[in-house]
């Protein structure tokens, strides 16, 4: 799954050297996992980070367990995944922005992944944290807005 992961990455991003906010990334993936893996039990989950060529923050998100195979497992995580980026996203708006990406155990296999712009998740967490939308509006909202890639053999 290692090398899947890096190729992820590199399809994905195109990584810069600019450490500092690599390290912010970091930080930023530590925070959100640990967010994600306390509230949802049922697998872990890992957050890469990585910077575009334009500098934006961009993550991906696995998870070791299929929860791409089950609705409810899949709704409750990407909802969490999602707020969890958009409320760390929200409270440091300075940031710039780029995609989460986000696959699971099967879906890596296969070499999918899903993507959705870490700035959707900043206003659906918005909307659901100002009582603007409910979670079953939000995750409406993440299905409408994922999109599939394909993850080409290197």
């Amino acid at each position: 799954m290692n090398k899947l992961v890096a190729i992820v990455a590199s399809t994905f991003f195109s990584v810069s050297v600019a450490a500092q906010s690599l390290d912010k990334g970091q930080a930023i993936c530590y925070e959100a996992q640990n967010m994600v893996n306390g509230l949802v039990d049922y697998t872990n989950t890992t957050c890469i980070p990585s910077l575009t060529s334009t500098g934006a923050l961009s993550f991906i998100f696995l998870s070791s367990q299929p929860v791409f195979s089950s609705e409810s497992s899949k709704k409750a995580w990407l909802l969490v995944v999602v707020a969890s980026v958009g409320k760390i996203f929200n409270e440091q708006s300075s940031l710039k922005a780029g995609d989460l990406v986000v696959s699971d155990a099967n879906q890596m296999k296969n070499r999918v992944a899903y993507t959705i712009t870490v700035s959707t998740a900043k206003s659906l967490q918005r909307q659901v944290y100002s009582g603007q939308l409910g979670l079953e509006g939000m995750y409406t909202a993440i299905s409408k807005s994922l999109v599939r890639k394909d993850i080409p053999k290197k």
